[in-house]
């Protein structure tokens, strides 16, 4: 298994969204990394490969319907990467979902407070990276009602994870 990481490397502590999307990439190819999570189970599973304070990386097993729900993650900026399979991301954006479907090897960056829910509608398990930065603090969650997104929760790294 491929490992980065910034620890001790003088002046880096953020990445941009392009660079994101690179590490994204990078740990991607590694031919070892659908073995990291469980592909047979019933619920998303994930997988964390690496963390510092600036940049975390994880993988996720998506079985077929399996999805995230309307987050964002907090004060981090992101990208993510299809690695197997095909996913879809609805984003909220000017008061409206828009859809977007990221095949094998295509993937998107962005900014903190994105919010955005993540789901395999395809007939196979999917398999993705995740990279951000800094590294994830938590998530707040949000319900769509009325038409309009609403924040029902707040996830904290440590007391819900």
């Amino acid at each position: 298994m491929s490992t980065i990481t910034t620890a001790g490397t003088a002046g880096v502590n953020r990445f941009n969204r392009s660079q994101l999307l690179r590490t994204g990439r990078l740990f991607a190819t590694d031919p070892e990394l659908r073995d990291t999570v469980d592909l047979t189970s019933t619920e998303r599973t994930w997988h964390r490969l690496d963390a510092t304070e600036h940049l975390e990386i994880w993988v996720i097993g998506w079985p077929v319907g399996s999805s995230t729900g309307w987050h964002d993650h907090l004060r981090s900026e992101g990208a993510f990467l299809t690695v197997e399979g095909e996913l879809v991301e609805e984003s909220w954006s000017g008061g409206e979902v828009q859809d977007r479907s990221l095949w094998k090897g295509e993937g998107r960056s962005f900014g903190a407070r994105h919010v955005h829910n993540v789901r395999n509608l395809g007939d196979r398990p999917a398999v993705s990276v995740h990279v951000y930065s800094p590294a994830l603090r938590g998530l707040t969650r949000y319900a769509l009602i009325g038409g309009r997104l609403q924040q029902t929760s707040v996830e904290r790294v440590g007391s819900q994870w």
